[in-house]
Order: structure tokens, then C-alpha cells, then sequence
């Protein structure tokens, strides 16, 4: 009995606990590497909201394509990353709207259909319109959303403009200078990372670039 007593007490005097300083360099290491995970996973969640916001806008604008070539009739993407009101489209990122006919160069551009309400579309949250390539609407918030001169005049009238693509009925898609092609940027709320959504006005082929960071 005694010699297990005596094997013990050995044992014990041979094993110490952890020091405070070494507690204090353990608990220091785990903090710093949960800091850097969570810069991570908050870098990773900046870039899936940028690349959700980026697909959904693409989708839209399929969307309105593949409307505007089956219902024979022109359908038009707005964007409003101002806020600025359109016809029944306030507040929001961007509408969808159909026109009631089909036109092409030199014909009277024609009215809203009022029996198709505007499709209102929110970006997801902490993403925005950041850019984009081509002219902007100058309308100013008329209800028929009438495609203005290529160009605007002054930065002061483009203040508050809108921006608009126009799907039409042949398959083609128009900005406000016919033929042309551009890009719109979708990026998080201060403005990086940003993907590009890149549309070909001769076919309205749409494509998603890579992310990039500024």
C-alpha cells in the first residue's frame, strides 16, 4: 500500500500545469487566428453577394430577352441606381418594363403597356450598380421612358438620369446609341469587389466576367 502511495505522490511531483504566460501566448495565438478567419469568411461572403447580384441581374436581362422574341414585342431593362422615380418604378435597383409594339429606327417610339405592370427588382443586400459603359436616359422620370439623343448634355442634366436597355422583338438589344454594346458593373456597397455583366447588342449574348478587386 504504501508503495502505491509512494508511486503517486512521484507521479504528481513530476507533472506541473500550464503557466500563465503560456496560457496567455495560447489564448493570443487562437485569437489571431480567429481574426483572420473572419476576414476571410467576410471577404468570401462580400464576393458570393457580388456574384448572386451579378447572376440575378444577367437572369433579368435573359428574361426580357427571351420575353421580347417570344411575345413579339420590345421589352426594356431600367436601371435606377439613384432612386430616380420611373412610370410605377420607384426605390429600386432596376424595372422591367414592356412597350406595347415593336419599332426599329426612325419609327415613333411607343408607349408603355399598361396592362403589363413594371417587374420592380431588388439587388441583394450590400450590392449596387456601380457602373456603366454606356449613355445615360435623360427622361427624367417620363412615364413612357422615351429613349433620349445619344447624348445628354451637362453632368448637372445627367444627374438623376437613368440607364436603359431595350430588348427587341428581331433578338437584338439597344442602348440609347443603336448597336451598341456595353457592360454594367455590379459590385458590394463600397465598391469592391466588382463583376461585369457584358451584353453584345448584335445578339444579345450576356456574360458574366470574373470578379475583380480595386
Amino acid at each position: 500500500m504504501r508503495a502505491i502511495r509512494s508511486n503517486i505522490a512521484s507521479v504528481g511531483e513530476n507533472e506541473r500545469g500550464y503557466t500563465l504566460p503560456e496560457i496567455l501566448t495560447a489564448v493570443s495565438i487562437m485569437s489571431i487566428i480567429l481574426a483572420i478567419g473572419i476576414i476571410v469568411l467576410l471577404a468570401l461572403l462580400e464576393r458570393w453577394r457580388v456574384e448572386a447580384a451579378a447572376d440575378q441581374f444577367a437572369a433579368d436581362l435573359r428574361l426580357a430577352h427571351t420575353r421580347a422574341t417570344e411575345q413579339l414585342t420590345d421589352w426594356r431593362v431600367v436601371f435606377m441606381p439613384d432612386g430616380t422615380p420611373l412610370s410605377r418604378c420607384s426605390s429600386v435597383d432596376y424595372c422591367i418594363v414592356k412597350l406595347d409594339a415593336p419599332y426599329g429606327a426612325g419609327d415613333p417610339t411607343p408607349t408603355l403597356d399598361d396592362k403589363t405592370p413594371p417587374v420592380r427588382r431588388e439587388l441583394p443586400e450590400r450590392t449596387k450598380i456601380k457602373d456603366v459603359t454606356f449613355d445615360p436616359d435623360c427622361s427624367h422620370g417620363d412615364r413612357n421612358a422615351v429613349v433620349p439623343p445619344s447624348y445628354c448634355g451637362s453632368d448637372a442634366a445627367q444627374k438623376g438620369a437613368t440607364r436603359t436597355l431595350e430588348f427587341n422583338s428581331n433578338g437584338t438589344v439597344r442602348t440609347l446609341r443603336p448597336g451598341q454594346s456595353g457592360t454594367v458593373v455590379i459590385s458590394s456597397e463600397d465598391g469592391s469587389p466588382t463583376c461585369p455583366v457584358v451584353f453584345n447588342a448584335p445578339t444579345s449574348r450576356i456574360r458574366i466576367g470574373e470578379i475583380s478587386y480595386q
